[in-house]
């Protein structure tokens, strides 16, 4: 059995296989810096949302505070003018009140002034 070798072409070299594993090498690096590029891109713009997440929390806590405040006051200012308007009703009801003991006092005060023209009269 002879041996044959192979042709000088088809044969890679040490040197050659070195070249291409170390030009794949080069690729696979550029790859993972990209890679490595877009995670701190990432991370920093999760890092960023999450502030904004945890700004959107506290306004939205101080906001339902404002609302419970603003509701609570709201019954309270709903107590008071309820009774203030009772208090105005009760007014207008003496006032209407004072009106027709004034009218009848009135009535009455031309009616003896009638009477007392009518004795002058008959004087």
């Amino acid at each position: 059995m002879a041996f044959r070798k192979p042709h000088s072409r088809q044969r890679k070299t040490c040197e050659e296989y070195k070249a291409e594993l170390e030009e794949e090498n080069y690729h696979l690096h550029s790859e993972l810096q990209t890679e490595v590029d877009l995670n701190r891109q990432n991370k920093s713009r999760i890092n960023q949302l999450e502030r904004d997440y945890f700004r959107c929390e506290q306004e939205i806590q101080n906001l339902n505070r404002e609302i419970e405040h603003l509701e609570n006051a709201s019954e309270e200012e709903m107590v008071e003018l309820k009774s203030e308007i009772s208090s105005l009703k009760n007014q207008l009801y003496q006032a209407k009140k004072d009106i027709q003991d004034k009218e009848k006092y009135i009535s009455n005060l031309e009616k003896r002034l009638e009477e007392s023209e009518e004795q002058v009269d008959r004087l």
